[in-house]
Parts: structure tokens; C-alpha cells; sequence
């Protein structure tokens, strides 16, 4: 099954905020610095906060790259 970040989500369906990241880790670990690794469909292999958020979407992932094309 395809998972996606926040910003995929968004990108793709509309609402990022349903993404399939969301809560795997909490407010805390994101304030100290500590994500969790994720296999997105959308950005490739990455790194997301508690809500979900690539922390590298505007730098290193698919869809950023497709989004700067389409600019």
C-alpha cells in the first residue's frame, strides 16, 4: 500500500494533514531534533516530524523536484 508524507498527501489528494506518517512520533522528539525514517511514495526514502512533514521536501525529494519543473 502507498504511504505519503504530509506534503504528498497535499500534493496528491488535497489534505496533508490525513498523511500516513502522522503520530508516529510526538511533539517532543520533533523540538529535540528526532524523526522518523519513511519510505514515501511521493519524496523517496526521508525523514518525518510527528505531524507527518517531510523535513526535506523543499531540498531532497521527488516531488519537490517535480513541483520546482512545474514552476
Amino acid at each position: 500500500m502507498a504511504e505519503f508524507c504530509y506534503q504528498c498527501t497535499e500534493y496528491h489528494f488535497g489534505d496533508g494533514s490525513v498523511n500516513d506518517f502522522k503520530d508516529l512520533s510526538n511533539e517532543k522528539d520533533t523540538k529535540e531534533g528526532l524523526y522518523i525514517s519513511a519510505l514515501c511514495e511521493g519524496c523517496g526514502i526521508t525523514q518525518v516530524d510527528h505531524s507527518g512533514m517531510c523535513i526535506h521536501h523543499t531540498t531532497d525529494c521527488i516531488v519537490a523536484e517535480n513541483e520546482k519543473l512545474e514552476k
